[in-house]
Order: structure tokens, then C-alpha cells, then sequence
């Protein structure tokens, strides 16, 4: 029996890991509608010069940007992201760090890592506020090892002593956390700031 025990406590903290590795790759992208992927695009556009509508134009701007930054984003991820083509829910980092390099003619933008917050940067007992539309705020606590305790919640379904784990939150991205406490219930996935991602990310 014992044996059987140290089995299924072992492979509970793996899934719970893993679920944790899978929220890390999921918060490393943006909304497509966010406030980064359109400021990246504004900057793109005005270097191109025109808001690029064709599959000519896409072509030739996915030229320019391998020109300009040694990196590839094809035409037809370009013609996705601008809305030309059934888009993709999320962009990834390094899209945007490419558009951003390209538009500022090759200087680094600082709005993706200026809105994130690691919790591999943060010490146990770090505060952070966190607010996402239409009225949810919300206070969390890091307590280590990518755990977090909910300390203060205004208009919205957590509660405080809540937990959950999260690695990485993002301003203008959606929070998806794992293995989320609640009271009686646990629920191995949740997200918050679905449609708009967080409007607040603010160490306290």
C-alpha cells in the first residue's frame, strides 16, 4: 500500500509540473486584438509605409522585415496577423519582437518585458495586483515555488485564501493558472482577462 502511496503522490506533483511548464508556453504569447500586437503593427506600417492589404503586399513586407532583422515572418503569418486571412487567436513573443525591431528600425521593444512579471524574479511573500475587465481586481500574494495565495479580491468569483500556480503574469494577456484551490473545489485550469488579458499588473 505504501508503495502504491509514493506512486500517486509522485505522479501527482509531475502533472502538476507539467501544468505549470504548459501555462509558461501559454503566457509567452499576446492576444491578437492586444495592445502590444497593435502597437507593433502601427510601427511595422509606418517603416513599410502603407497598411499592407495584398498578398503582394505581404510578400514584399515579409522581405523587408528578413532584410532588416535577419529574422523570418512569413507572408503568410504577416497576412494572418493583419486580418487579410482567418487569423490566429494568439501571436507568439517572437513575432512581435520581430514587427517591434523591424518598426523602431532595429531598436528592442520595451513593452513585452516593461508588463511582465516572473515569478522566478519574485521572493515568497512579494504582493502583486492584478485587474482585468470589467471591474475585477485582485491581490495575490507569491508564496514560491510558482504558488499563489489570493489575499484581496474586489468583484469577482476568487476568494481570499485561494491558490493556484502561475509562472509568468502579462500585462494585455489572458492569466491562465493551474490546480486553482477554491474553498471545497479545485479546478486544474482557469484563466482570467479572457477577451481583453489584464489591464493591471503591478508589483505592490
Amino acid at each position: 500500500m505504501q508503495r502504491y502511496e509514493f506512486i500517486w503522490k509522485y505522479a501527482n506533483i509531475f502533472v502538476t509540473l507539467w501544468r505549470i511548464s504548459k501555462n509558461n508556453r501559454m503566457i509567452t504569447s499576446f492576444l491578437t486584438d492586444s495592445t502590444a500586437v497593435q502597437q507593433a503593427k502601427q510601427a511595422a506600417e509606418a517603416r513599410y509605409g502603407k497598411r499592407p492589404n495584398s498578398p503582394a503586399d505581404f510578400a514584399e513586407l515579409s522581405l523587408h522585415i528578413k532584410q532588416a532583422t535577419g529574422h523570418d515572418i512569413s507572408s503568410d503569418t504577416l497576412s494572418r496577423l493583419w486580418g487579410y486571412k482567418k487569423g490566429y487567436a494568439h501571436v507568439r513573443h517572437s513575432v512581435i519582437d520581430t514587427l517591434n525591431s523591424y518598426g523602431n528600425a532595429g531598436e528592442e521593444s520595451n513593452y513585452i518585458y516593461h508588463s511582465t512579471l516572473n515569478a522566478d524574479d519574485l521572493q515568497p511573500g512579494d504582493k502583486v495586483r492584478i485587474a482585468w475587465l470589467p471591474d475585477r481586481v485582485c491581490t495575490i500574494e507569491y508564496t514560491g515555488n510558482y504558488a499563489w495565495r489570493v489575499t484581496e479580491v474586489q468583484n469577482g468569483k476568487l476568494h481570499a485564501g485561494d491558490t493556484f500556480f502561475c509562472r509568468m503574469l502579462c500585462q494585455g494577456e489572458q492569466l491562465a493558472v493551474d490546480h486553482l484551490r477554491s474553498g471545497e473545489k479545485i479546478y486544474e485550469g482557469y484563466t482570467m482577462g479572457d477577451k481583453n488579458g489584464l489591464t493591471l499588473v503591478e508589483k505592490i
